[in-house]
């Protein structure tokens, strides 16, 4: 029964996730259809700033979500791929010029097909957790493993593009890391906040100043997570930032939870392996979405520019 809300709930909030986002683009393509003086930052656009509204109320549901603790992080985290099939619903709607093709309609069966199997043989253990259990958790040779990977790989992203400038995989792939590592941070909160809840002791909050850390943590990683996020809007098209962003957010959030949670202890060998090929899928599905949509981009850009073309010489 909690798989089945869980799925629903992740259903939900990935859907008000994509159409905070298709509203965003919406913004910023009326925007660009206006002269180059006229032109507004997002943050002074009410359209945009509707979508972003949406976007944090959606986020304030997903720490809900996180904090009753009906699935561990291992099921939740595959859950956000249906944000890229929702995308692709929404898409042809804010904006008429996005042809769906049946390589996506293909590509999202497999983002869909991935996350069915991940839903269906990820562990349905969600124990609870206090300050003890994980300050044990961080200690573990895994985490400390995957932590200074995020860590390099941050770093070198961030120093890539300062020499080379900022491109589109810079700007997704931090955020996505950013992001995947805010879940284990948010799950971690949500965790000792529950344990005051069920045990009426706050030891955990006034021994250490590791939970006031944990919160500084995730307003870091939020923050630069839409810093970075924004950035990629801004320079260029949505809907080629999207998937892409997805993809790493996938990748980091979906290592990250098991690894530091080790919930793969509560999987049999069978689960692990079938487990493995729905993420496996799953990534796969948002390559091909990512590769057909920046074919697609492609030509409309080109198109656009021989507009313009066009339009000045018949001005002249």
């Amino acid at each position: 029964m909690n798989v089945v809300i869980v799925v629903l709930f992740s259903l939900l909030l990935s859907f008000g996730a994509a159409v905070g986002v298709n509203i965003q683009k919406l913004s910023m393509t009326k925007e660009l259809g206006k002269e180059v003086g006229t032109q507004r930052p997002p943050y002074r656009q009410p359209l945009w700033c509707i979508g972003l509204l949406i976007i944090i109320l959606d986020g304030c549901g997903d720490f809900v979500f996180v904090f009753i603790g009906l699935a561990p992080q291992s099921l939740l985290a595959p859950l956000g791929s249906l944000g890229v099939g929702w995308n692709i619903i929404l898409a042809p709607i804010f904006n008429p010029t996005e042809k769906v093709t049946r390589s996506i309609v293909f590509a999202t069966a497999l983002i869909y097909v991935g996350t069915i199997l991940t839903v269906l043989y990820a562990t349905d253990s969600a124990p609870n957790y206090n300050l003890s259990n994980i300050i044990v958790l961080m200690s573990t040779f895994q985490f400390r493993v995957y932590s200074c990977f995020c860590i390099m790989f941050q770093g070198g992203m961030f120093y890539h593009g300062r020499k080379n400038g900022f491109g589109i995989l810079h700007l997704c792939g931090l955020a996505g890391c950013f992001g995947g590592f805010c879940i284990i941070l948010a799950k971690t909160t949500s965790e000792l906040v529950k344990n005051v809840i069920i045990t009426g002791v706050i030891k955990d909050w006034t021994s250490s100043p590791l939970p006031c850390m944990f919160i500084i943590g995730i307003l870091v990683c939020v923050t630069t997570q839409m810093h970075y996020l924004n950035a990629a809007l801004s320079k260029f098209d949505a809907l080629l930032v999207v998937p892409i962003y997805q993809s790493f957010w996938n990748a980091f959030s979906i290592t990250g939870g098991p690894i530091f949670f080790q919930e793969y202890n509560h999987m049999s060998e069978w689960d692990r392996e079938m487990y493995a090929l729905g993420i496996f899928i799953t990534l796969t599905g948002v390559t091909l979405l990512v590769k057909q949509r920046r074919k697609n981009m492609l030509p409309l850009h080109s198109n656009q520019d021989d507009v313009v073309d066009v339009n000045k010489i018949h001005a002249q």
